[in-house]
């Protein structure tokens, strides 16, 4: 079996016909997962869902005991590119977050509302993009805003998120604080890329191995590789530990954040083998896609996200041999079509 034509760039195809024809038994192909198996962010679909629904199963309290004050001697979060007191914003965003559980009048409700759910997001995407905090401290923290919440009432979401997400028109939308203190925008809907999915069925068909490292919940994404039959032997993601049949609030004992490093760490604890592809989309795959001396291709997935990864994309660009990148078309959630003469 090879890869159809589709929207791959002409490089891409042959490199990747090329080594599918080599790929040897027991061979694996380590691929990220959001912006790079589909377009967008399951983990962040699924935040929105919990949040606009009211959905944790955390008090006020608690989900602001989860945050320090300062965090790696970091005050403040970027909003709008300019610093905001990260303990302000706590202390409004939560405080919301309280009435809301309390009150029960509309107005009340409507102001609160506005309030948490702008400041919930909005404050995820700044602790993510804020010099000395970023992805580290946020990735993990999301996660753990499942604590309490039940492994069948996360599965019933789970699936709830991935069919709604796979349906939704892709439109970008936007919401705000009432005060204008911060702005929260996003785009809605999730697009598996069918180049990717094929080339996982044309891998596994050769006898090697799909690997998915995702720096999403583990079981959220293996609800979506479910729902979309995504070829794929094992998922390595975010994961809690889990109490009772519920999740705690700590990540599982012996995993790393799966991000950055963390995803290296992770490979190497749970596979047999080095992995001989490897796909990503951003810098917190930058260790995975140069980490390994049996890696024989890297593909990025390329979509402007800036940061370490240019790096790699400029290997790519450069025809570099080993490297790869391919280029989306963001407003149809899909691989930019080749130019064909």
């Amino acid at each position: 079996m090879k890869l159809k034509r589709r929207n791959w760039s002409e490089r891409n195809y042959k490199a990747l016909n090329e080594m599918l024809a080599g790929v040897r038994p027991g061979e694996i192909a380590v691929l990220d997962w959001d912006n790079t198996c589909a377009f967008n962010d399951i983990g962040e679909a699924l935040l929105r869902r919990m949040t606009f629904g009211l959905e944790f199963r955390i008090e006020a309290k608690a989900m602001a005991a989860m945050i320090p004050d300062v965090i790696d001697g970091v005050r403040h979060v970027l909003l709008k590119g300019k610093p905001f007191s990260l303990k302000k914003m706590k202390k409004a965003v939560f405080a919301a977050y309280e009435r809301l559980k309390t009150r029960t009048s509309l107005a009340g409700r409507d102001e609160s509302y506005r309030v948490f759910t702008s400041g919930l997001l909005a404050l995820n995407r700044a602790l993510e993009e804020t010099p000395g905090i970023g992805c580290d401290f946020a990735y993990p923290w999301v996660n753990t805003l499942l604590r309490g919440l039940s492994l069948p009432e996360f599965d019933r979401l789970a699936e709830e998120v991935v069919v709604r997400a796979l349906k939704e028109p892709l439109r970008r939308r936007a919401m705000s604080d009432p005060q204008g203190r911060w702005r929260y925008d996003w785009i809605g809907g999730i697009r598996l890329y069918p180049e990717m999915k094929e080339l996982a069925a044309c891998w596994q068909q050769r006898g090697g191995r799909v690997v998915v490292s995702t720096a999403s919940n583990r079981r959220l994404v293996e609800k979506m590789i479910a729902v979309t039959a995504f070829p794929c032997r094992q998922v390595i993601g975010m994961e809690l530990a889990v109490a009772g049949r519920r999740f705690a609030g700590a990540l599982k004992p012996g995993l790393r954040p799966n991000l950055g490093a963390g995803k290296v760490l992770n490979l190497r604890s749970r596979l047999d083998r080095e992995p001989a592809l490897v796909a990503g989309d951003s810098s917190n795959d930058y260790e995975m896609l140069s980490s390994f001396a049996a890696t024989r291709l890297r593909l990025v997935i390329d979509r402007s996200a800036g940061g370490r990864i240019t790096a790699i994309v400029r290997r790519a660009r450069s025809g570099e041999a080993g490297f790869l990148c391919q280029e989306i078309d963001p407003r149809r959630g899909a691989f930019r079509a080749p130019c064909r003469g």
